[in-house]
């Protein structure tokens, strides 16, 4: 029997761990091979497989040895945009069994080689920790031995939006700098051939002393394959047939490698530096021959090969799969890259120095470890410096379709780009005679255009709320993680609005499922009666209190009419489920008379952990009346009512409404004197930031239901 069969029971488990500590901040991963299972007492006979034990940050229990676990065994969770079940299942592992009682049985059980590797491993981190200072030494760390954890969250946090995340991590680029390395001190030593062979025994060699993980083999059989294809074989044929041959044999080994991230990107980037790499360095050495002297030319492209060159050659087939699993692309990569990169040679050369050396001469160790810290300094504060430009990372939607048609086109370009000059000549010639040369291209601009376009404007899975600019009004544009929209009032000026509208919607989208008409005053419904002649909109949400129409009240009513539009009337207390996970909650006073501000519909839009607070104009007897109704009204964001007016958003409301965010939509320079400096003053005195449009323009907010973010146009 499978360990797995036991999940959800309570059980105790003898087991030796296997994999040395996975260190967190606060707890440790150990995987441990099930050597006896015991139920409610009794020994169960036949019980094998493996667990993956979390347990608390202290003590920590090392590789090899055997431990008796008694608590629940669980099923890994499934998240909503990262299973963790699917990512321990592609390592063999079905059970979970967190913070259970845990007793020693015997140490150093494990085999003796890891042993050695482990220790020898951990004495490195400590050599590393006394010669180099924080974060310079946790980044060492990560480079030299593939300790990831040893980074703090803001490092690593500038890497992955500069995309070098991959220098961190032991991965084919790390194996590609060791193998440079080999072959560089190699070459006057053993030629050519011989320092191929040098240079896969410095990444046999490189790769057990780090611990030899899967990951590590991986990247290291990637490595090896692309060392003995260019070194060795040196025929593309041959070259492409060694990738797969190692890619095959490790699939075979774990055909779960196959749904393995690592492994899909390994792959791609080998793949794609056999490919492009020798290519684009060739096109780009003509280029410059045609510019410049040949010496010249020798020592730019000495630069740019690894820094520029190469990274682009292995983006090419990794790319697509970036932004298909993590949907979002950096756009400083290349850029950051290219100033980063070089430098990594010399923290593996003089890091790796200052530890081996280290560890027997710590005097002479120092000094190596004092030119490895120049060279972390400057990774670490390029990547900050990177970080910091606008936009150097953005959200994308990017589905499976779009990976597809990604690299279908990638296929055919690639096979255009190695066709012989005649063999181009003659598919322009069949082109030109079928297609004329400018609707060919036109064609093919107008496809990117509305491809990108179609992508980049599909759902991305976060909610999003835009308060539009539309002047001294209203207009708040809502779009659900799925896609559907909601429009809150349309300000006063129809044509602000909908410039407004065109530059949140696609320009394919001509439907919004439902629009929210507060009450009657112009500034907040003059631009509706435009948006029902330019969109199908699904249903009309209005407050059930008097009318007192006014002239746009009446024109908006009249489209109505003509389009037989369904009508809501919102009622206080209900809830209005607008797709799964999100909802709008009425909470408005049943009736207060006829004024119009007062009546206003509010709602309180809930998705997860954030909430949104609207109230139209509602003032002091509306707000009185909804915190009194008991009904929630706490919100992370609050669009202050009647545009920041004094008897408005009342102390008493930001109490109880308890906001991080206060949203003020109002014209620049209105004669109104909105806002007041009173709301400023109350917004202030509860914490709150207050954002405005006069001021921002067009304020964004989004959220995945557990974090909140925001931006503004200005």
């Amino acid at each position: 029997q499978h360990i797995a069969f036991y999940n959800g029971q309570e059980i105790t488990v003898a087991g030796l761990i296997v994999e040395e500590p996975d260190i967190r901040d606060r707890s440790v991963n150990l995987r441990v091979a099930v050597e006896s299972v015991q139920v409610e007492g009794e020994l169960v006979d036949g019980v094998g497989g493996e667990l993956l034990l979390q347990t608390p940050r202290f003590p920590i229990y090392e590789y090899g040895t055997l431990v008796e676990l008694h608590g629940r065994l669980e099923t890994p969770p499934e998240g909503e945009s990262f299973s963790y079940r699917d990512y321990l299942a592609r390592q063999g592992v079905y059970s979970l069994m967190t913070w259970p009682r845990v007793t020693v049985l015997e140490e150093r059980v494990g085999n003796p080689v890891y042993h050695a590797i482990f220790d020898w491993k951990g004495r490195a981190q400590e050599t590393i920790n006394q010669l180099i200072p924080e974060p310079q030494a946790g980044l060492l760390s990560g480079i030299l031995l593939g300790v990831g954890h040893a980074m703090p969250p803001a490092i690593v946090s500038d890497f992955q939006v500069t995309g070098i995340t991959h220098i961190v991590v032991i991965s084919g680029f790390n194996i590609a700098i060791i193998a440079g390395i080999f072959v560089r001190l190699g070459d006057p030593l053993f030629g050519k051939r011989g320092a191929a062979v040098f240079a896969i025994v410095g990444i046999v060699l490189y790769t057990i002393l780090v611990g030899a993980d899967p990951s590590v083999v991986r990247a290291a059989v990637m490595g090896s394959a692309y060392v003995i294809a260019q070194r060795l074989l040196g025929r593309p044929s041959v070259s492409l047939g060694s990738l797969f041959l190692a890619a095959f044999v490790m699939t075979v080994v774990n055909p779960l490698a196959l749904w393995d991230i690592g492994f899909q990107l390994s792959f791609a980037a080998t793949l794609s530096l056999m490919l492009y790499a020798d290519p684009l360095i060739k096109r780009t050495r003509d280029w410059l021959n045609r510019r410049f002297e040949r010496p010249t030319t020798e020592q730019i492209l000495g630069v740019l090969s690894e820094a520029v060159l190469v990274t682009v050659a292995a983006q090419i087939l990794t790319l697509p799969l970036l932004m298909y699993y993590f949907q979002q692309i950096s756009l400083i990569s290349l850029v950051a890259n290219a100033f980063i990169l070089p430098a990594q040679s010399g923290v593996m050369l003089w890091g790796g120095l200052a530890t081996i050396v280290g560890m027997v001469i710590p005097a002479v160790g120092q000094l190596f470890g004092w030119v490895a810290y120049l060279f972390l300094w400057y990774t670490i504060a390029m990547a900050h410096l990177f970080a910091q430009v606008p936009y150097a990372q953005i959200p994308l939607a990017f589905p499976a379709s779009a990976l597809v048609v990604a690299y279908a086109v990638t296929a055919v370009l690639t096979w255009y780009a190695q066709q012989d000059d005649e063999q181009r000549f003659q598919w322009r010639q069949w082109l030109q005679q079928h297609l004329p040369a400018h609707a060919a291209f036109g064609a093919s601009i107008v496809v990117v255009v509305l491809s990108w376009q179609w992508q980049t404007t599909q759902p991305d899975g976060l909610l999003h709320v835009a308060f539009l600019d539309v002047g001294q009004g209203d207009a708040i544009f809502i779009q659900t993680p799925t896609g559907r929209q909601i429009l809150v009032d349309g300000g006063h000026y129809p044509t602000v609005l909908n410039d407004q509208l065109g530059r949140q919607m696609p320009f394919w989208d001509r439907d919004i499922d439902l629009v929210i008409a507060t009450h009657p005053d112009a500034d907040h419904i003059s631009g509706l009666p435009g948006v029902l002649s330019r969109y199908e909109v699904g249903q009309l949400l209005v407050s059930a209190g008097p009318d007192g129409r006014t002239a746009a009240y009446e024109e908006l009513f009249a489209l109505v009419d003509e389009q037989a539009l369904a009508i809501h009337y919102a009622v206080a207390g209900e809830v209005i489920a607008i797709e799964d996970g999100v909802r709008l909650e009425v909470v408005h006073p049943e009736h207060l008379g006829d004024d119009r501000n007062n009546n206003s519909v509010g709602v309180r839009l809930v998705y997860g952990d954030f909430s949104l607070l609207l109230t139209g104009d509602a003032e002091e007897a509306a707000e009185a009346e909804m915190i009194a109704s008991g009904r929630p009204l706490q919100a992370l964001v609050f669009k202050a009512g009647h545009h920041g007016a004094q008897n408005a958003t009342t102390m008493a409301m930001l109490e109880a409404v308890r906001p991080q965010i206060v949203v003020i939509s109002v014209g620049v320079d209105n004669h109104f004197g909105h806002p007041h400096t009173d709301v400023l003053s109350r917004a202030a005195a509860v914490g709150a930031t207050v954002l405005r449009t006069d001021e921002l323009g067009t304020i964004s907010v989004s959220s995945d239901g557990e974090t909140m973010w925001w931006q503004a146009e200005r």
